[in-house]
């Protein structure tokens, strides 16, 4: 033991390496390695146990951040200095990780956190979002890291990141943004941090169990059949309209519309497939859609008129989402629609319609391709009349 404190005393005082940890400086002027040094040496070392809390343990020890966490810090196979955070303010819990860290060390179960900092783990999953997710998907992720970034203002090894930092970056976006974008924000750093475990990075989620605001429930924004007759009368351009009657005929998602291409119309059995092909859709699944007559009508007659690969374009260019909104908007405005009415208003009103003809919710759900029925749900109050027989019964 003294051994250990001798050689733990002189890295101390002469710290090596590029990544050597930063300790208090000590002034003790070192000649000569002789017994009486090394005593006050030892001295030191026993100062610096009590009043920083560590304690050395072989290659490795236990020491107390600022932070109230305690971290051990070790040496790898390579010969370079590491250090993981034992999430633990209590020395003898911190004893307890130290121990069962150093089992997994002698056995070679080496699962420790790598240290990476948070800007460089931000640009390396937002790289790797890209591959997997669609486009607005990663953007939000982006947002939700930029904005966690600039709330911890400074930037840090991920590793000394702590739960109570991500609940109290929850607390305040609640006080900034809306439960709905808080929401998404939880769900995004889930998200990371899973990807972060994979990579090492962490050794468990600290955004698992943060309960998530309940979000109001609003009733979704559709044309009546009347307002949206109103709404084709002030389209006067043909391939908006085409895109706006096939929207609402089949459901399709504005971001999903202006990427199709033709290769995924299946004109003999009247269907879309949604692939993932050319982008990849909110639920990352394959869906096989049915047209009706007036959705495929508009399919055949703009498959005679193509100069493209993709199934709507503007002029023979291909559409852009911010175009199509930017145009939609001027449409409500000119038709004096309620302003709030948008392009995915389309969306809501093929379901709307659909549950108002007496669809089941199941079907509509499938056909909407929501990954859980709860989703759809929101469309049930359109049933008013399946509700009215029930209590005319009572009568």
């Amino acid at each position: 033991m003294c051994e250990n404190y001798r050689v733990f005393a002189l890295s101390v005082l002469k710290p090596t390496g590029t990544n050597a940890p930063k300790y208090p400086k000590f002034k003790v002027e070192v000649t000569n390695l002789v017994t009486t040094v090394e005593t006050i040496l030892i001295a030191r070392v026993l100062w610096f146990i009590r009043k920083y809390g560590s304690v050395w343990e072989d290659n490795m020890f236990l020491s107390k951040h600022s932070n109230g966490f305690y971290y051990i810090y070790y040496t790898n196979n390579f010969g370079k200095r590491n250090k993981i955070s034992t999430k633990c303010r209590m020395k003898s819990e911190a004893m307890k990780f130290l121990t069962e860290f150093k089992r997994k060390q002698d056995s070679g179960d080496k699962n420790e956190s790598e240290e990476i900092l948070f800007s460089h783990f931000k640009l390396r999953f937002l790289i790797y979002s890209e591959t997997i997710n669609s486009l607005n998907h990663t953007l939000s992720m982006r947002t939700t890291l930029n904005e966690f970034g600039k709330y911890l203002k400074k930037d840090f090894y991920l590793s000394r990141l702590t739960r109570d930092d991500v609940v109290e970056f929850i607390e305040h976006r609640l006080k900034k943004v809306s439960a709905y974008t808080v929401k998404r924000d939880i769900a995004d750093l889930s998200s990371a941090f899973n990807w972060a475990i994979s990579k090492h990075y962490l050794s468990e989620n600290l955004a698992k169990g943060i309960k998530k605001p309940r979000i109001p429930e609003k009733l979704p924004l559709y044309f009546t059949e009347d307002e949206f007759k109103t709404l084709l009368d002030c389209v006067e351009d043909e391939d908006l309209r085409d895109i706006i009657i096939f929207a609402v005929m089949t459901g399709i998602r504005q971001s999903d519309l202006i990427a199709l291409e033709w290769s995924q119309i299946n004109l003999p059995a009247k269907s879309v497939l949604l692939d993932n092909r050319g982008r990849i859709t909110k639920s990352q699944k394959v869906h096989s859609l049915p047209m009706n007559g007036k959705a495929f009508d508009i399919i055949n007659k703009r498959k005679v008129n193509s100069h493209s690969s993709t199934v709507f374009t503007y002029h023979d260019r291909q559409m852009k989402q911010h175009f199509i909104s930017h145009k939609f908007a001027k449409i409500i405005r000119k038709s004096k629609l309620n302003p709030k009415l948008n392009f995915h208003s389309l969306r809501h009103t093929f379901a709307t319609w659909m549950v108002q003809r007496g669809v089941p919710i199941y079907q509509v759900s499938k056909l909407m391709t929501h990954s859980d029925l709860r989703v759809t749900q929101i469309y049930a109050h359109l049933t008013v009349v399946d509700l009215q027989d029930a209590v005319n019964k009572l009568i």
